[in-house]
C-alpha cells in the first residue's frame, strides 16, 4: 500500500512538471506571434513643397520610405508626395497638426508661424556653417525647439533636414561686403527677420511668393535673391543672375514632423522603426546637400555666374553689419531668446 501511494505521489510531480514545462512554451510562442502578427497595417503620406531632385525627396522616396517597409514587413508604407502636390507647408503643416494628415516635411521658417520660438533659426548668423547647425539641432537647441513644438502645437520633430546656408545672388556687381548691397532689392521670405537682416545690410528687402522669383529676375523687377546653392542651381537662377556670394548668413532648414497624437498611437516597434527611418533619411539628405553643392557651383561658373567665396575678414562685417538683427531677438524673446543662442553657440 505505502509503496503504491508513493508511486502515484511519483506520477502526479512528474504529469506537474510536464504540463508546467508545457505551458512555458506555449505562452513563449504566442507572445512572439502577437509581436509580430498582431501590429496593425499603417499607411500615410508625407509631403513637401520641394522639387523631385531635392536632397530631401531623394532622400525620403529612396530611404525613408523603403526602410520603413522593410523594418516593419511591409506592414507601414509611407506614399512619399513631393514638389508641392499636396499643398503649400503651410497648408501640409496646418492638416497635420490637425490630424488630417500624419506627417509632412515643412521649411523651418513656415514653423516659426506655428511657433514663435523657431524664428531663431531665421536670426542671421546664428551659425557659422551648416555643420555647426547640424550640431545643434541635433543636440540641445534642436532638443529645445523640438520641444516647444509639440507643446505648442501638437507636433514631434523626427529631424532636421536642410537644404544648406543661405546665400546671395545677384544681377548688379560682385559683393564683397555690406556697402555693396546698398539699395539692392532683394528678394527675402515675409518674415521679420529675413526682412530685418536685408535692411541691416543697406539692401531694399523685397517679400516675393518663390514661384514669382524667377520671372522677377529676369525682368529685373528685382535685383537678387538669397537661397542655397542647391535651391539656387536647381531652379537655374543663375540663368538670370550674373553673381552669387557665399555670405553663409542663415541656415535653410527643413523638417519631418508628425502629428504627436498618431505617433503616439502606434505600436512601440513602430515608433522606433519610423525614428531610425528618419534617421538615416537626414544623413542621407545631408550627405546629398554635401555632394551636389561643389558640382552645383560649378554649373553655375560654366554658365557665367561669377562665385565668391568671403574671406574670415570680409564675413564678419556682415556679422557685424546684422548684430542689432540679434539684438533684438533677444529683446523680444527675453531669457527663452537669450537661451537659444546660448545653446547654438555651444556648437560652434
Amino acid at each position: 500500500m505505502k509503496r503504491t501511494a508513493t508511486l502515484l505521489l511519483a506520477l502526479i510531480m512528474v504529469c506537474s512538471l510536464l504540463a508546467g514545462c508545457g505551458d512555458k512554451g506555449t505562452t513563449d510562442d504566442s507572445s512572439n506571434n502577437a509581436n509580430t502578427d498582431e501590429n496593425p497595417t499603417v499607411a500615410i503620406t508625407f509631403c513637401n513643397m520641394l522639387a523631385t531632385d531635392h536632397p530631401q525627396s531623394i532622400a525620403a522616396t529612396e530611404v525613408l520610405a523603403p526602410e520603413i517597409s522593410e523594418k516593419t514587413g511591409g506592414k507601414f508604407t509611407i506614399d512619399v508626395q513631393v514638389n508641392g502636390a499636396l499643398g503649400s507647408d503651410a497648408e501640409a503643416t496646418e492638416a497635420t497638426i490637425m490630424g488630417t494628415m500624419n506627417s509632412c516635411g515643412p521649411a523651418c521658417a513656415t514653423l516659426a508661424s506655428f511657433d514663435p520660438n523657431w524664428y531663431i533659426l531665421d536670426v542671421p548668423y546664428v551659425f557659422k556653417s551648416k555643420e555647426h547647425a547640424r550640431a545643434a539641432l541635433d543636440g540641445e537647441l534642436g532638443e529645445f525647439l523640438s520641444n516647444s513644438l509639440e507643446e505648442s502645437s501638437g507636433l514631434i520633430v523626427l529631424g532636421f533636414g536642410e537644404s544648406g546656408m543661405r546665400n546671395l545672388s545677384n544681377n548688379s556687381k560682385e559683393v564683397t561686403s555690406p556697402a555693396d548691397m546698398s539699395g539692392m532689392k532683394i528678394r527675402t521670405l515675409e518674415n521679420k527677420y529675413h526682412l530685418a537682416t536685408f535692411s541691416a545690410l543697406g539692401a531694399n528687402p523685397t517679400p516675393m511668393s518663390f514661384s514669382e522669383v524667377y520671372t522677377a529676375l529676369s525682368t529685373k523687377q528685382i535685383d537678387g535673391q538669397d537661397n542655397p546653392i542647391t535651391i539656387t542651381c536647381t531652379n537655374k537662377f543663375y540663368e538670370v543672375q550674373k553673381f552669387y556670394t557665399l555670405t553663409e548668413h542663415m541656415f535653410c532648414g527643413n523638417c519631418v514632423v508628425v502629428n504627436a497624437a498618431w505617433f503616439h498611437s502606434l505600436p512601440e516597434d513602430y515608433q522606433t522603426a519610423l525614428r531610425e527611418a528618419v534617421k538615416d533619411m537626414i544623413a542621407e539628405q545631408r550627405r546629398l546637400v554635401d555632394e551636389s553643392e561643389s558640382a552645383d557651383i560649378q554649373e553655375m561658373t560654366d554658365n557665367g555666374c561669377t562665385v565668391t567665396t568671403l574671406t574670415d575678414e570680409q564675413k564678419q562685417a556682415f556679422v557685424d553689419a546684422t548684430q542689432s538683427v540679434r539684438d533684438d531677438f533677444v529683446k523680444e524673446f527675453g531669457e527663452a531668446g537669450q537661451t537659444m543662442l546660448d545653446l547654438a553657440a555651444k556648437y560652434e
